[in-house]
């Protein structure tokens, strides 16, 4: 059964001589607990499949259905919901805070909410998970970049998401440091959690593509496909 259902799905941008079809007409179905990366070049629309899947942005026509709930029709109180409890965000660029230690930066999501000892227990819980447990009290600025996108990670997972959208998540990362994050991502959706993944990496469709749980979709001009119908190093 689909967890996430696109029906019909476009996004358009400008009017008339200037429009652009960032999406057009995408039918797309993922099923909970499976690992999926989007790939494409730079401007093909993945991001903004991404930004739609989050509720960050809103299709110009179609459907989008999580759990059979349209979120297209929510109201904004309930969008905030299901981007508090259904949705967690790994970026390309960390977006951590310079000024708040590796645990401020984990709890920032929950700040709105008022941060109790039971959530400081749970985001020490995840910083172990994803192998930073001792550095809780580390300002964010000494860290790697491997370890500023573990704790972005752990950012994203302390709501306990259903889905995880990470664009871009090994972009500014050297080889191994990003093949670590990767292995990070799919022992997530080993674990339950619906993966996906905005990337125009490879060697990431590669390792997907080769894990029981994963599949790789790609996209070119707002459109998708379940094969790569293009060389993404020709225009």
């Amino acid at each position: 059964m689909s967890l996430i259902t696109l029906k019909n799905v476009s996004k358009i941008y400008g009017e008339g001589r200037t429009e652009i079809k960032a999406l057009n007409k995408v039918d797309l179905e993922i099923e909970k607990g499976k690992i999926i990366t989007i790939m494409g070049p730079s401007g093909s629309g993945k991001s903004t499949l991404l930004n739609i899947l989050g509720a960050m942005d809103a299709p110009s026509s179609g459907t989008v259905l999580v759990n059979d709930i349209e979120i297209g029709s929510l109201a904004e109180r309930k969008l905030s919901s299901y981007r508090k409890e259904t949705v967690g965000f790994i970026f390309q660029s960390f977006y951590l805070l310079p000024n708040l230690d590796v645990m401020g930066n984990v709890l920032i999501p929950l700040i709105p909410y008022k941060v109790k000892d039971k959530d400081r227990q749970r985001a020490q819980e995840i910083l172990d998970r994803v192998g930073l447990g001792n550095r809780g009290e580390s300002k964010v600025g000494k860290l790697s970049g491997g370890e500023s996108q573990r704790v972005a990670i752990a950012r994203a997972l302390i709501n306990n998401p259903k889905i995880i959208l990470a664009d871009e998540p090994t972009g500014n990362l050297d080889s191994e440091t990003g093949k670590s994050i990767i292995e990070l991502l799919i022992k997530l959706a080993e674990d339950g959690k619906t993966i996906i993944i905005v990337t125009h990496d490879p060697r990431i469709a590669q390792v997907i593509s080769e894990h029981p749980l994963g599949k790789n979709i790609w996209i070119k001009d707002g459109e998708l496909s379940e094969k790569p119908t293009y060389d993404m190093f020709c225009w």
